[in-house]
């Protein structure tokens, strides 16, 4: 199972009790009053459902009437219970993972077009960016001399293009990678350097382990619903 089917589950079982149902639609709107018969629409569960486990959701103290409406009773997410804040912890570290593992998963595309279109070898125009970003030449007063980095004949070559393109400038003879070129510079170092491959491995290590500590922090919560 990858991280993206995980956390998928993870979300699943989150709303898969009535109860959880109710407590993760209602963190999505934690200021909102509504009625019995909304949080039941809003939930996707018959007014009888609710009813049937509305003592387990105050058991929990997840809702706290807000307004009286003639005979109609308005209630709100009680954001002081500590059922309610863990499901809104849950959700935020899950909203975190998803957007970590959506970066992920752009930087292995854009290695696998980069790849597809330059080969396995970084290509000398990203070698002359990555070098310059290495010696810290991002900007006008920290430039340096091109004969300093030992070029090959190839990345001698193709620094007038980069010029050209706006990734490099020069001042005085001594060369600097533009806010653009710094941003290219970065690009390829994720792309082709190993390092920066394990750092993209470690991350999803990391997330996994996320991902674990978020399953044990749901099966606490369904033990506190009694389901």
């Amino acid at each position: 199972m990858n991280v993206e089917q995980e956390t998928s589950t993870f979300l699943e079982a989150l709303t898969k009790s009535p109860q959880l149902r109710v407590l993760s639609i209602m963190a999505e709107r934690p200021e909102e009053e509504l009625t019995k018969t909304q949080i039941a629409q809003i939930a996707g569960i018959g007014r009888t459902t609710l009813y049937r486990v509305w003592n387990d959701l105050q058991k929990m103290r997840v809702l706290s009437p807000s307004k009286q409406v003639g005979a109609v009773t308005l209630y709100k997410l009680n954001q002081e219970s500590p059922v309610v804040q863990s499901v809104m912890g849950i959700k935020q570290r899950l909203e975190s993972v998803t957007a970590a593992v959506g970066k992920i998963q752009e930087i292995k595309e854009l290695e696998k077009l980069a790849r597809q279109t330059f080969g396995r070898e970084m290509p000398a125009s990203s070698s002359v960016l990555v070098k310059l970003h290495e010696r810290g030449a991002t900007a006008k007063d920290s430039g340096v001399d091109l004969g300093e980095l030992k070029f090959s004949s190839e990345e001698k070559d193709s620094v007038g293009s980069l010029l050209k393109a706006g990734l490099l400038d020069k001042h005085q003879d001594r060369y600097y990678l533009t806010p653009l070129g710094n941003i290219t510079a970065r690009g390829a170092m994720q792309i082709w350097r190993q390092e920066e491959r394990e750092t993209v491995d470690q991350a999803l290590s990391s997330i996994k382990v996320a991902l674990g500590m978020i399953s044990d922090d749901i099966r606490k919560i369904k033990s506190k619903t009694g389901r």
